[in-house]
């Protein structure tokens, strides 16, 4: 063994070392940063905060603001870009939106936070910049979610001939990197920062390194996941500008639903019962026998929904699979094999 691994005065050699620390949260380059937590200080919150600035319209930030709003919590949400999850669907990210805003998410679309102080009354004071109207925001907490990068500092990487590129580590698709029995997985490599992929590729090195299992690689394409916002938004695949952009937008068609939830549709007040609607929708390739090469679900219970409609896309599901399933009724689900049937 030739690899060498040093904490604390001590000193270990193995065949194989395996790089999967993770990620931590990513620090804004402003004044006063450090007043503000991150998401592991959400975790650490012993009391609830009467109101919060959250930083970010990423995952974490999205998530986390559902959670302080469902409590009571004034929610602020301050996000850089136009829209929420702006690398996600544009029809899920518009309905998701106004579900927040109807449950009184305050959202500051274009917005940057520049400055942070702690006031003598024991507030936070946030400036921002770019709102029409709110110059800063006087509230108990800021957290900070402006994305997750690579724990890798201190690792001592310059020392091997690992190759690192933007602060990640680069690996082939076996997860091996550029030095001789050094492995790297997980966030510190992959750009989907999730758990069970992770896990998954880590299983799969496992028995390539120790049972000799040549064949076995870890396929990053169709991985179903679920953002935990309120409510949730659960998808695999394409977005539709993605699938435009990369087949076409005369090769491809997109089906889409909308409607009140079955659990609530029995709710008299009309406008009570339209804050409770679901979003479905999924874009198949004409080209391909209309292949569903994306789905997505916003609503309550998508979530339980998504990965049993994954197994299907990952086995090459087509239109005609969808409309040759008999629908359960009455569920949310069924509605993505009722959709516009064309294959009866």
């Amino acid at each position: 063994a030739s690899d060498v691994y040093k904490r604390q005065g001590q000193q270990y050699q193995a065949n194989h070392i395996i790089i999967a620390v993770g990620s931590v949260a990513e620090k804004l380059p402003i004044e006063g940063a450090e007043l503000a937590m991150n998401s592991d200080g959400f975790f650490a919150l012993e009391q609830q905060p009467k109101s919060v600035l959250i930083i970010g319209g990423g995952y974490i930030g999205v998530e986390l603001s559902g959670v302080f709003n469902t409590m009571g919590t004034e929610t602020y949400l301050s996000y850089r870009n136009a829209d929420i999850l702006h690398r996600f669907d544009k029809d899920c990210i518009h309905f998701l939106k106004q579900h927040m805003l109807n449950d009184g998410v305050r959202l500051l679309p274009s917005t940057v936070c520049t400055k942070i102080t702690k006031q003598s009354n024991g507030l936070y004071r946030a400036e921002i910049e770019g709102h029409s109207e709110i110059k800063q925001l006087d509230v108990e907490v800021v957290l900070q979610a402006v994305g997750r990068v690579p724990d890798i500092d201190g690792l001592g990487l310059e020392n091997t001939d690992v190759q690192v590129e933007k602060g990640r580590i680069i690996s082939d698709e076996n997860h091996f990197t550029s030095a001789k029995g050094i492995y790297a997985l997980g966030d510190v490599t992959s750009p989907l920062q999730l758990t069970p992929t992770a896990i998954r590729a880590a299983r799969i090195l496992g028995e390539t390194l120790f049972n000799n299992r040549q064949n076995l690689q870890m396929d990053y394409t169709n991985v179903p996941t679920v953002i935990f916002s309120h409510p949730p938004y659960g998808l695999i695949g394409l977005t539709e500008e993605e699938a435009i952009q990369k087949f076409g937008a005369e090769n491809i068609k997109v089906y889409r639903s909308q409607f009140v939830h079955m659990f609530h549709s029995m709710i008299e007040d009309e406008q009570e019962r339209s804050k409770h609607k679901v979003f479905l929708k999924y874009i198949v390739n004409l080209e391909d026998d209309e292949r569903v090469i994306g789905l997505h679900c916003v609503g309550l219970g998508v979530d339980e929904m998504i990965q049993g409609f994954g197994v299907a896309i990952k086995m090459g599901a087509t239109k005609r699979d969808f409309d040759r399933c008999v629908a359960i009724h009455p569920t949310v689900s069924e509605e993505l094999v009722l959709m516009q049937p064309l294959y009866l």
